[in-house]
């Protein structure tokens, strides 16, 4: 008793102590918790500044629920002859810098395909009077009765094609015929067609050894690629667009290798409006997409770069579908077990390791176009040069489609 006595009595001087010291802390306290939220926030700034950093230079493109082209509709009732006559006058100066001229002639049209907005045929533009040079083009036509919305799209279409496609590894425009329906785009034809049925034509063994299609080695497939990667740096790093669907059916080839992206409709889409409609997007096959674009509807320079790995695939193994043992609905969970495309049969290390690069899961981790043709040029050193490319497999369009997941 004695002793719990004596520990609690204080003199006045411990009393002015523990005051003190109570003091001390009522201030101290305050300020290690200001100062512990100050370096908190300052933490998660210098993290979302890096990871903008991280970032910055990427095309995000949302995809909007609805169609985002009118298809005449806003037209109503309106007469669609004077409907179309409003809208090709008063003449566009840009339009008409691009008119096909007057001692120029459209010959031998031949049917290719049919696009988004009418016919794609091929065709040669000949001179006449003192012009005779001729040029083999490809002719976009929207058709004489097309609805008045549709002429108004088109035409975004062919100023989209003067204004931005201004690279040598994009379709190359010669002239518009804009005066009066129909209304064409003329554009360049490359000699070898679409770069997926070259590759396609490319197995065959039956073919002249001085046909150029025998001439296809993985040095090819990495000088192919520069180009492509090039063309998709213009378009998305300069441009801040998009090309959406990035595959060998939308690359023309010529006959002394070298090539161009086609296919850029959802570019034209995303230059006038900023998005892509959803029914556009879904346009593109699932095998093609980055995991991020199928589970959140982005679209961004670097699930461009996942697409353009598919590609590479595509062109060594000689136009093989990807992913040719999965159904398209089971894709998306073999990559989420990070399972990828093995390496193919004459595809080099260094090759190989570029696909995989592309398919990182984590979209940051993948590089950037301009990253690319610089790893693509620094290790086509090391690209077989001497042994073609080989494929025995027949692979009709239907078999095909139905592996690719297309859709009729």
């Amino acid at each position: 008793m004695g002793s719990a006595q004596q520990s609690c009595n204080f003199t006045t001087e411990d009393f002015r102590c523990n005051e003190d010291g109570m003091q001390n802390a009522v201030i101290i306290v305050p300020v290690f918790l200001a100062v512990s939220t100050l370096v908190g926030i300052g933490l998660i700034l210098w993290k979302t500044c890096r990871k903008k950093r991280r970032l910055e230079g990427d095309s995000i493109v949302i995809l909007a629920g609805e169609s985002l082209h009118t298809g005449g509709r806003e037209y109503g009732t309106v007469n669609r002859a004077a409907s179309i006559v409003s809208i090709l006058e008063p003449r566009d100066p840009l339009l008409d810098q691009w008119e096909l001229p007057k001692d120029r002639r459209i010959q031998g049209e031949t049917f290719l395909c049919q696009g988004r907005y009418g016919s794609i045929c091929r065709a040669t533009v000949s001179g006449v009077g003192a012009s005779q040079t001729s040029q083999a083009v490809i002719l976009r036509t929207l058709p004489e009765k097309a609805r008045a919305g549709d002429v108004k799209d088109f035409l975004n279409v062919i100023k989209f094609h003067i204004q931005i496609c201004n690279h040598d590894n994009l379709v190359k425009t010669f002239w518009c015929q804009t005066e009066s329906p129909p209304l064409r785009l003329i554009l360049k034809a490359m000699s070898l067609g679409n770069l997926l049925h070259f590759l396609w034509n490319s197995r065959k063994v039956d073919l002249a050894m001085t046909d150029c299609a025998l001439d296809l080695t993985e040095k090819t497939v990495f000088s192919v690629a520069q180009q492509v990667a090039g063309g998709l740096e213009y378009l998305i790093g300069m441009q801040k667009l998009i090309h959406g669907y990035v595959a060998a059916c939308n690359v023309l080839i010529h006959e002394d290798m070298t090539v161009r992206l086609c296919g850029l409709g959802m570019a034209a889409e995303v230059y006038q409006t900023r998005v892509l409609s959803s029914g556009r997007a879904a346009e593109v096959p699932l095998k093609w997409l980055a995991p991020e674009r199928i589970m959140k509807r982005l679209i961004t320079e670097r699930s461009e770069v996942w697409s353009f790995g598919i590609l590479l695939y595509e062109m060594i193994t000689l136009g093989s579908p990807p992913y040719p043992d999965l159904h398209p609905a089971d894709v998306l969970p073999s990559l989420q077990r990070q399972r990828r495309m093995p390496q193919p049969e004459q595809c080099g290390g260094q090759l190989y390791g570029i696909m995989k690069n592309c398919w990182h899961w984590k979209a940051t981790n993948r590089p950037r176009f301009s990253e690319l043709i610089q790893e693509l040029d620094s290790q086509s050193i090391f690209a077989d040069d001497v042994q073609l490319l080989m494929n025995t497999q027949t692979l009709d369009s239907n078999q095909y489609r139905r592996i690719a997941g297309l859709v009729s």
